[in-house]
């Protein structure tokens, strides 16, 4: 259905809509709900999430597969302390196993197929492992996408970045955003890696971010930007690995003005708003005096 990926398009498991599809042989597709701690893991490659330790996630929880084998299978785990910012996102992790995020508010990362349904190899997915979801550490997740990726650590986002009071001042302003790699993965120290949105990765690993710091990296120009930077970027006004410098952001500013006039009439609303209070304050206080 159109805007499948919306939340206000999610249905209850007791919709009549839901219960007349699968009455009539539909398949169905979950998600966890905004606020959630359930992740969904969806292991793709066995062998090797087992060769790194990966059952010391999905052990003991609640799993099922349309393999016998179950050389792929999905796992449903709570994860308590998994950083917000990945709400509303998807983890692959080198094609061994990929995690389904809790939805943000409006979207959801993807939906996984729920147990019962039908895979297209004739299979219908079936429990494997029938008991309450099991509850995992952020932690124990990146130690395992640390164990695929080992290399990861080697890199990470150095100081360098076009950054100052200014355009920290439009970032709030605008409520500006620094850009996230394409097939986003964890480290160990809180940065999240992968491929340049920007431009072509022949690693799939050049792009680093600090979600809590507000920075992003390009390892292949050696340069940062913070979410105002990447705004240039996306508009155009800059290439990545250019600088940020006056006259770009002086070209960002007038486009945001005009994009969003009505950030600037709200804080004139908000202003006059102030000085209103501010008087009716300093009349008080006369008043008293008197």
């Amino acid at each position: 259905m159109h805007g499948w990926n919306l939340v206000a398009k999610g249905m209850r498991y007791d919709d009549k809509r839901l219960q007349f599809h699968l009455d009539n042989g539909g398949n169905y597709s979950v998600y966890a709900a905004p606020g959630s701690h359930t992740l969904f893991l969806d292991v793709d490659d066995a062998e090797r999430f087992y060769e790194v330790g990966g059952p010391s996630l999905t052990r003991n929880t609640f799993t099922y597969s349309a393999w016998p084998d179950s050389r792929r299978y999905r796992a449903v785990v709570r994860c308590p302390d998994y950083p917000r910012e990945w709400a509303g996102r998807k983890l692959n992790v080198d094609g061994v196993f990929e995690v389904y995020f809790p939805a943000e508010t409006e979207k959801t990362c993807g939906l996984c197929v729920g147990p019962g349904s039908l895979h297209p190899n004739g299979n219908l997915y079936a429990i494997t492992h029938n008991t309450s979801f099991r509850t995992v550490s952020w932690d124990a997740i990146t130690t395992l996408v640390d164990r695929i990726k080992p290399e990861a650590h080697k890199l990470s986002i150095k100081p360098k970045a076009y950054r100052n009071a200014a355009t920290n001042l439009i970032t709030q302003r605008y409520n500006l955003q620094v850009e996230w790699p394409v097939n986003p993965y964890p480290t160990r120290h809180g940065e999240v890696r992968g491929a340049s949105p920007f431009h072509d990765s022949s690693t799939g690993d050049n792009t680093s971010i600090d979600p809590e710091k507000g920075l992003f990296y390009c390892f292949r120009h050696e340069v940062g930007y913070d979410a105002a930077g990447c705004e240039a970027i996306r508009r155009g006004i800059i290439e990545c690995g250019e600088p940020f410098d006056s006259e770009a952001f002086k070209k960002l500013v007038a486009e945001l003005e005009r994009d969003f006039p009505e950030v600037r009439y709200l804080e004139r609303v908000n202003f006059r708003r102030r000085m209103k209070a501010e008087r009716r304050r300093k009349l008080a206080e006369a008043r008293n005096h008197d």
